[in-house]
């Protein structure tokens, strides 16, 4: 069975610069093991004929091998397995030759590869087992590292049944899932049927009184007790007499314990079998497997030996039997065994993970949310919306609000900041509701990633940032740094492109997303990752990308690319002036509605009809100050690019036209329809009344201000 890659040199090439390691490093070397007698394993043409060698690694992620496996004469019916699950589906057969090419996508651990063929009728196989490393991570660290984060927090998330690596566990108290079980339960089958065929064969048994009812004729002794009885009977022939005598029983605890065992074993596997094959399992090894454990398990709970044994109620003590008998112990250890959970080490069991790519992407949405969660520490408490997750056989982590965790302000239970995951955002359809709440999209469905959202005081504006984690890093770099794949970065732009938010004062669309960031597995220093063009981009358009890299570090490294997102969001967060920031730090698309903080703003009080009157007409006068027969006007009036009418508790914000104020007489005025005029000339300003934003309570007022006056202020003095 010959293996051959291309990208084998390539392979190694990338995972050396990625890991920053040099050619021979333990991190790129592959375990290969045999439990076959004569099996042998050749490397460029040298032979090595040890049952288990580490050399450098032949298997990467997201590489296609060919294969050619060429059978001897009287060789047929052949089959590549990969763990348990065939990949006859990509290859062909000719005559006694198989060939094609197989792959592992993202999937990175151990795997086991098995050629299943008949020679002149009698089944054979030929068997290794192996690893697939990631050529991007350090799989046998970062994975479990990824794996314990996810599962501190989303129990059996991590895992998937039916792939072609796995890694190994060791059992632990705990609770044991449907896949726990059945991945334990596989390795201790063997060992359980056997037990309990041979204590069948031989059971311990005790000695017990058994009572009987014997005629005269039939007593073998007449004990002191029956003396006074027998002479009282001993005319009648059809008295009977009552009498002990010891005997042997398989009626004892440690066989009801066997008894109860083997039926909660036969329940649970009924149980689990079934979540096996509505997994879709296309395997014929797998359904031939099930088969023969559920026959077996039924012979065994169905023998005659079992129809004696009464119900198992405890123990009521320690049994000297289960600790020392062999079969006895064997069953009570797998039984415990059974019972347990799994901690992540090697051991003896083995666990499908989920493509490393879907556990990354996990992964971040975790990150970014405790990110936040740290950076809020007691200000904020987290609390999960929607549905946890189902006891279901594989587990998935469910998407949009669903998976939604808000922070809420500790004193006033005010929401601060929300974290989404996989958050779909539709097409304009009334059926349908956006799982970031007031947004639309007017052509395709978008899904991004991680969904950040910062609630702001501002007139309860919330501010949403996107990431999308991608377990991806493109070739060519000059300096061979990590950097993110362009088609993410182009999704980034996308995302702020097509997802808007719809104004309900007016139903006009604006642009939601203030910023798209892609997280990617690169291997950075904080130093280099702030010179790199990704870093100044974020700074500059609101797009870019973090390198984000599992750790075991509990603090983050203040020298490592993880502690430039976690300063980022700590600013989005701890930022009051939010506005501000994003005009001043950010280039606001064309048609976004940032805010300029030095535009100035004239504040105008007016009663209802003459408020009404100006609206109509997009007109705003204000008397002029008059002193020495000079008209006096405040220095900011000529600056000003806003006007806001409003009656004392509510306003409304219009645009000025860009003509500038100018001078009207009373009589021009009274001709337009205004009325009770009490000055010779007026101040007027012209802004365009189709648009306008509604204020339910007016910022800046109640200040020292006397809000029947007309003054002016820019535009952050206003909302600050």
């Amino acid at each position: 069975m010959r293996f051959s890659c291309d990208k084998s040199i390539d392979r190694i090439r990338k995972a050396m610069g990625n890991l920053r390691v040099e050619r021979g490093n333990d991190k790129l070397t592959a375990e290969f093991a045999t439990t076959q007698t004569g099996t042998r394993f050749l490397f460029a043409g040298h032979e090595y004929e040890s049952k288990q060698i580490v050399r450098e690694a032949v298997f990467f992620e997201n590489t296609q091998y060919p294969v050619l496996i060429q059978g001897e004469e009287g060789v047929n019916e052949m089959s590549l397995m990969f763990s348990n699950v065939s990949k006859d589906t990509q290859l062909s057969s000719d005559g006694n030759l198989l060939f094609g090419a197989v792959g592992f996508g993202n999937q990175v651990g151990k795997t086991d590869i098995a050629l299943y063929y008949k020679k002149d009728g009698i089944a054979k196989s030929l068997r290794f087992t192996t690893e697939v490393l990631s050529y991007k991570m350090d799989y046998r660290t970062d994975m479990e590292w990824i794996i314990r984060d996810i599962e501190r927090e989303y129990s059996m998330l991590s895992f998937a049944f039916m792939r072609e690596t796995y890694l190994n566990f060791r059992t632990r108290s705990g609770e044991s899932t449907d896949l726990i079980w059945w991945q334990i339960f596989q390795s201790c089958f063997e060992d359980i049927t056997k037990a309990c065929r041979q204590i069948i064969n031989s059971p311990r048994r005790k000695l017990h009184d058994r009572v009987n009812y014997e005629r005269q004729e039939r007593l073998r002794w007449i004990g002191r007790e029956l003396e006074n009885e027998y002479i009282q009977f001993k005319d009648d022939p059809h008295h009977l007499y009552r009498t002990n005598e010891l005997c042997h029983t398989n009626d004892t605890v440690e066989n009801r314990f066997l008894k109860f065992v083997l039926k909660e074993t036969q329940q649970r596997f009924t149980i689990v079998s079934q979540h096996i094959r509505n997994a879709g399992s296309k395997s014929r090894m797998m359904e031939n497997r099930l088969n023969e454990m559920g026959e077996e398990l039924q012979r065994l709970t169905s023998h005659p030996f079992f129809h004696s044994i009464g119900q198992f109620k405890g123990f009521s003590q320690d049994s000297l039997v289960m600790k020392k008998s062999t079969n006895y112990r064997t069953i009570y250890q797998k039984w415990i065994e059974l019972m347990c959970g799994y901690e992540l080490e090697e051991g003896v069991n083995k666990l499908e993970t989920k493509d490393i790519a879907m556990l990354y992407e996990i992964w971040c949405f975790l990150k970014v949310k405790n990110i936040v969660a740290d950076i809020l520490k007691d200000k904020a408490t987290a609390q999960y919306k929607g549905n946890k997750l189902t006891p279901q056989f594989v587990r998935d982590l469910s998407w949009g609000t669903h998976s939604e965790v808000t922070f809420l302000q500790t004193e006033d239970n005010v929401e601060l900041a929300s974290v989404l995951y996989n958050a779909p955002v539709r097409e304009d359809d009334n059926r349908v509701v956006s799982a970031i709440s007031g947004t639309t999209t007017f052509t395709t469905q978008q899904r991004p990633d991680i969904v950040l959202r910062l609630t702001k005081r501002q007139r309860d504006i919330q501010y949403t940032f996107l990431f999308d984690a991608k377990y991806r890093i493109s070739d060519s770099h000059p300096d061979d740094l990590d950097i993110p794949p362009s088609d993410a970065i182009d999704q980034m732009h996308r995302y702020r492109d097509a997802i808007y938010y719809v104004d309900p004062a007016n139903n006009k669309p604006k642009r939601e997303v203030i910023g798209g960031y892609v997280l990617f597995p690169g291997n950075y220093t904080r130093e280099e990752f702030e010179q790199s063009r990704y870093y100044q981009s974020v700074k500059t358009i609101g797009i870019g990308a973090f390198p984000l890299r599992p750790s075991d570090e509990l603090d983050v490294d203040p020298n490592s690319s993880e502690q430039a997102l976690r300063e980022q969001i700590a600013e989005w967060l701890n930022r009051k002036r939010m506005r501000t920031y994003l005009y001043k730090n950010a280039t606001p698309q064309h048609g976004l509605t940032y805010q300029n903080p030095d535009d100035v703003v004239l504040v105008n009080f007016a009663y209802k009809d003459k408020l009404s009157k100006m609206k109509e007409l997009g007109l705003c006068y204000l008397r002029t100050g008059e002193d020495a027969g000079a008209i006096v006007l405040e220095p900011r009036a000529l600056n000003a690019r806003y006007v806001m009418l409003h009656n004392g508790t509510s306003g409304t914000l219009y645009k000025l036209k860009g003509t500038g104020p100018r001078f009207m007489s009373k009589k021009d005025l009274e001709k337009k329809g205004f009325t009770d005029l009490g000055h010779d000339y007026y101040l007027v300003y012209a802004f365009d009344n189709n648009k306008s934003q509604e204020y339910n309570k007016l910022p800046g007022l109640g200040r020292g201000k006397n809000t029947s006056k007309p003054w002016y202020a820019t535009w952050e003095e206003l909302i600050h």
